[in-house]
């Protein structure tokens, strides 16, 4: 069936031409196509209505073809938006996955409602309340090792998997997703939050810790100050604009949420 409607449309786009070159040649070298003696519509003779009817064959044909082009082009539009849908979805799962340690409600619960949004991390009292966590200290995660997971690790490791996660979609989807969600999710791959904070925070933590294995390490540069301000703020803001591109799920206040459909 695939193969006959191929051939079918094969032969739309060769048929106006031929059709219009026969009705030219027709109108140029045919017999009389128009009866001077006669009245009305028997002025035009036998070849002249010949001609007439090529010439709305021509125009069938032309117009089944402009017909058939833009059912296509709408069913290509419609295949790259839903294929694009599938690209935004999984970057938001991607950039969940690379911050859920910290949106999680292990550090919240007993303090205060975890994050729904990544703009509710700009909160100051969060802000204090996850400058004060131990990077060293065990981590209530498992991966099924049964070893010990600390919170530096897990940082570490969520925020490595889930960027490997946005730059594969982006490398897959790439035809398909907008330019706007593409250079704002570049940014968050490439912002210095992600880069040089979560990605390197096993080296910070070993740097602070000064050969003491058990030393705590507070998360401190994400207090609420000059130092450390620019790359926090900057992190979280560019998540949000990410993930609203992406069609993320938003609260009453209009905030892109960590939640996904």
């Amino acid at each position: 069936m695939s193969k006959e409607k191929d051939r079918h449309f094969r032969f739309l786009d060769y048929a106006p031409p031929i059709v219009a070159f026969i009705a030219a040649v027709a109108a140029v070298v045919g017999s009389p196509k128009w009866n001077t003696a006669a009245s009305g519509l028997s002025k035009i003779t036998s070849f002249g209505w010949l001609v007439l009817v090529i010439g709305l064959l021509a125009l069938i044909t032309s117009l089944s073809v402009i017909s058939r082009n833009k059912r296509e082009q709408v069913r290509q539009r419609e295949t790259k938006e839903r294929i694009a849908a599938i690209g935004t979805r999984q970057l938001l799962r991607a950039f969940q996955h690379a911050v859920h340690p910290i949106a999680s409600d292990s550090i919240w619960r007993r303090q205060c409602e975890e994050p729904a949004s990544p703009l509710d991390l700009l909160d100051p009292e969060r802000r204090k309340i996850l400058a004060t966590l131990d990077l060293n200290s065990k981590s209530p995660y498992a991966d099924g090792s049964f070893e010990e997971i600390k919170w530096f690790r897990m940082l570490e490791r969520a925020a490595r998997e889930g960027s490997e996660e946005i730059t594969t979609t982006l490398q897959i989807y790439a035809g398909y997703l907008s330019p706007e969600v593409m250079d704002a999710t570049t940014k968050v791959l490439y912002s210095d939050f992600l880069r040089f904070r979560l990605l390197h925070i096993h080296d910070i933590v070993q740097a602070n810790t000064h050969r003491d294995a058990n030393r705590p390490v507070p998360f401190f540069w994400v207090a609420d100050d000059e130092m450390h301000n620019p790359d926090y703020k900057e992190f979280w803001k560019l998540l949000a604009h990410a993930m609203a591109l992406c069609g993320a799920e938003e609260s009453a206040e209009g905030r892109p949420e960590f939640r996904l459909r």
